[in-house]
Formats: structure tokens, C-alpha cells, sequence
């Protein structure tokens, strides 16, 4: 490949890796001006957040089959301009409704994105450790966007409004497309793909209703009419999930794969990660704006702490893994997330910031 076209690809996969990544941590600074400027509640603020995480986790196990059967420069272009798209209906939202739309949106998009993106780095980089190498950096430029999201959000929020956290997507949405369109070969395998449209359809109702149910939880009682109703169906559509995966020639998701001991333990692990460190990334910014009267940009700097460390960290966690052992470090991580946890509930509401950035 010409080398001018490999550096144009490669930008293009960092850039849609880095704008969807981008949207999971940029929006929680936004969280309580939007919940004034839309005059929502909680769970609406759940929902902007939970609809586009939703359409991510429900198609991303159908993007590579996409990528494989049409394309996978015509999947991921596709992704990067819906996802553009959705981001435009977001800025331009004047109510709660037509912003999940976008968000929603935002999450189908997304699903075509990420895992496009490695699959076109896999392929464009035969070598192994030039492959190596661009990925590790594809990793780490994605975590970079968890470290300046809340800052370039409340910057943004604070300066020029709440829509604009959405609309800084298009000029990077629209750099991508033009690099990625110039640089990226189109490769398909078309007789490997498990296109599962059954298995997409229950991924999608029990997630949906899973969610809904957790939220209306929240909001009207674990006993009313509506939550029991919806963790029901998210329920029997699990049940239907599985059986389904069972029976289908070419599943979505292969149960044979949780045979394997680790498989199955490290995506336990990376559940329990999301349900815990990362879902405390919701209520943090609540807390500095709500409760201890901090602007959307203060709110950003105070949450830089916690994503910088990751970051940092991350780039050494190769050597730290082969020194101390991969299942030792995972162990200490999660330790160390525990405690955080556990002192983040002895918090008041005139807590000094040193001591909660100590924390986080």
C-alpha cells in the first residue's frame, strides 16, 4: 500500500475511534445543564447517557459480520457518517426526545466504528509487530479521549453551550470519512460472515428491556407494574438470546466460546469493571455541580485525575504485566478500584477536593 495511504488510514481509524470514545466521557460533564435545559429528571439524564451505550453493546456483535458480507471501508465509512449524523440531531435537539434520537443514533454508528476500526488495522498490518505497535497506539489514542472529554466538555459547556459537545463531532467525523475514503483498501469475506438476524433482534429486546427495567427501578420502585414487566421480558428474551445461539447455524456470539475458562472470566471481569469504576463516572459530576457547586469546567479539570491515571498506567501495563503476571496486576487493579469505591461512599457534601482527587 502506497505510504501516504496507509498514514491516511491510520489517522482515519485514531480519529472515529477517538470521536465515539470521545461521546462516552465528554457528555457526563454536561449532565446537570442539560438536565436544566430540557427540564429532565434523573432517568432522563440516565437515558442520555444509557440509549447510546444500548445501540453500542446491541450491534456491535452484528458489525463484523456487516464488515465481512458488504465491505469493511463501506462498513465503517457508513459508521463514521451516521455517527456524524446522530451528532448533528444532537446538537440541534431542543427537547429530550429528539436528543435520545441523535444519541441513539450516535450508538449505531459507534458499533460500526470501534471494531471496524481493528478489524481494518488487522488486515492493513500483516506484520505482527507493526501491527502491534499501531493498534497500542490506536489503544491509547482512544484512551486519550477519556482524558479530555470532561475537560474540553465543561470548557464547551460553560463558554458556548451544551449542544456544543455534540456539534465538535462533525468536523472530526468529517475529516475521518474524507482520510478514511482516500486510505483505506476494501477488503470483505463474504462466506465468513454469521449475519444472525434472530439473534440481533432478541440481543436488542432484552438489552432494551433489561435497561429500561433497571431505570424505572429507579424512578417508580423494584415493585411496580412496569419495572417487574420489563426485567421480565429482558429476562425470558435472555433465555430466547441463548437458545437462539444455540440452535443457529452461524450465531451472533458463539456459546462454545465460553467454554474457555479465561474467555469467560475476562469478560466477567470487564462487566464487573463497567457496573462499578466506570459507572461511577455518572454520579461524579452531579456531585461537583449539584451538591458542591462547581461550574462544568471546574467539573472537568476535578475529574482529570482518574483518566490520566489510566492512561499513564495503561501505556506501562505491558511491562508491569510481564513482570508481576497478568493475572496479579488484574487482581491488584481490581483491589485498588474496590477501596476507591469503598471511600468514595464515606464522601460528604464538604469534602475537599485533594482527598477526592486522591481517590479518583
Amino acid at each position: 500500500m502506497n505510504p501516504s495511504r496507509r498514514t491516511a488510514l491510520v489517522i482515519a481509524m485514531y480519529l472515529g475511534s477517538f470521536m465515539a470514545t470521545l461521546d462516552v466521557s465528554i457528555v457526563t460533564v454536561a449532565l446537570p445543564t442539560m438536565q436544566h435545559a430540557l427540564q429532565t429528571n434523573m432517568s432522563g439524564l440516565q437515558w442520555i447517557v444509557d440509549i447510546y451505550a444500548l445501540c453500542l453493546s446491541a450491534l456491535m456483535l452484528s458489525a463484523g459480520a456487516i464488515g465481512d458480507r458488504y465491505g469493511r471501508k463501506k462498513s465503517w465509512l457508513a459508521g463514521a457518517l451516521v455517527f456524524t449524523l446522530g451528532s448533528a440531531l444532537c446538537g440541534l435537539a431542543s427537547g429530550l426526545p429528539a436528543l435520545l434520537a441523535g444519541r441513539a443514533v450516535q450508538g449505531v454508528g459507534a458499533a460500526l466504528l470501534i471494531p471496524g476500526a481493528l478489524s481494518i488495522l488487522t488486515h492493513a498490518f500483516p506484520n505482527p509487530g507493526e501491527r502491534a505497535r499501531i493498534i497500542g497506539g490506536w489503544s491509547s489514542f482512544t484512551a486519550l479521549a477519556l482524558v479530555v472529554g470532561p475537560v474540553l466538555g465543561g470548557l464547551l459547556v460553560e463558554h458556548v453551550g451544551w449542544s456544543s459537545i455534540f456539534l465538535i463531532n462533525l468536523p472530526i467525523g468529517l475529516m475521518a470519512m474524507w482520510l478514511g475514503a482516500w486510505g483505506i483498501p476494501e477488503t470483505s469475506h463474504p462466506a465468513e460472515a454469521a449475519l444472525d438476524p434472530l439473534g440481533q433482534l432478541l440481543s436488542v429486546l432484552w438489552l432494551g428491556a433489561l435497561a429500561y427495567g433497571m431505570i424505572s427501578a429507579n424512578e417508580q420502585g423494584w415493585t411496580s407494574t412496569i419495572t417487574l414487566a420489563s426485567l421480565s421480558i429482558g429476562g425470558i428474551g435472555f433465555a430466547a438470546f441463548l437458545l437462539a445461539q444455540a440452535i443457529v447455524a452461524r450465531p451472533l456470539l458463539p456459546l462454545s466460546m465460553f467454554k474457555n475458562a479465561g474467555f469467560s472470566v475476562i469478560n466477567f471481569s470487564s462487566f464487573v469493571l463497567g457496573f462499578s469504576a466506570y459507572n461511577s463516572v455518572f454520579f461524579l459530576p452531579l456531585f461537583f455541580q449539584q451538591v458542591q457547586g462547581w461550574t462544568p469546567s471546574q467539573t472537568g479539570w476535578a475529574l482529570t485525575p482518574q483518566f490520566a491515571s489510566m492512561s499513564l498506567l495503561a501505556s506501562f501495563f505491558g511491562r508491569i504485566a510481564q513482570r508481576h503476571g497478568l493475572r496479579n496486576a488484574m487482581a491488584a487493579g481490581y483491589g485498588l478500584i474496590g477501596a476507591a469505591l469503598l471511600a468514595l461512599t464515606a464522601i460528604g457534601p464538604h469534602a475537599s477536593y485533594p482527598l477526592i482527587g486522591a481517590i479518583l
